[in-house]
């Protein structure tokens, strides 16, 4: 019985020892630990969002994220990425129903009052055209209270026709 106990004894300390080993020894790595579709192929942590298939810009370009996996081709996972591109404005899904995804963003003032129009514009452009690459997903509704700069609506890929495909 004693040898049984200390054998178990022995396992634990080694399985301890083992995980701290292991153990993250930055913040950092930390953080790459806990998100790791934010760290490149060398295994370095990417603090910019990869969870994105475009990105539009000011001036209707386009980039497609060249990170871009097929496994991120899902709803919440592309709401997660603009959500970290986006740090003011919170997205969220409400359901998709047929061809539409339906959102809403229950505090919108940063949206719909001081981004501007031009900044509200290329918000959605980039809230529609990624979420439209998710298979099925035709039209994006978005809930937002009412303000000087946005309003709620329905949107497709074909509004957006104006941001052009550029290469990095």
């Amino acid at each position: 019985m004693k040898k049984i106990v200390l054998l178990a004894a022995i396992a634990v300390f080694v399985s301890c020892n083992e995980n701290k080993e292991n153990a993250p020894t930055s913040a950092t790595e930390m953080k790459a630990m806990e998100d790791e579709t934010n760290v490149d192929e060398a295994g370095v942590y990417n603090p910019e969002s990869k969870l994105y298939i475009w990105k539009a810009d000011f001036d209707y370009t386009k980039v497609q994220n060249p990170a871009t996996r097929p496994t991120i081709l899902n709803a919440d996972s592309l709401i997660k990425g603009l959500n970290e591109l986006n740090e003011n404005v919170f997205l969220q899904k409400e359901k998709i129903s047929g061809d539409t995804i339906y959102t809403f963003i229950e505090d919108s003032k940063y949206l719909a009052e001081q981004m501007g129009s031009s900044g509200a514009e290329l918000y959605v452009a980039n809230v529609v055209l990624n979420l439209t690459e998710v298979p099925g997903v035709k039209y994006v509704s978005i809930k937002i209270a009412e303000g000087s700069h946005a309003q709620p609506g329905t949107w497709t890929k074909q509004n957006f026709v104006k941001y052009k495909t550029v290469k990095e």
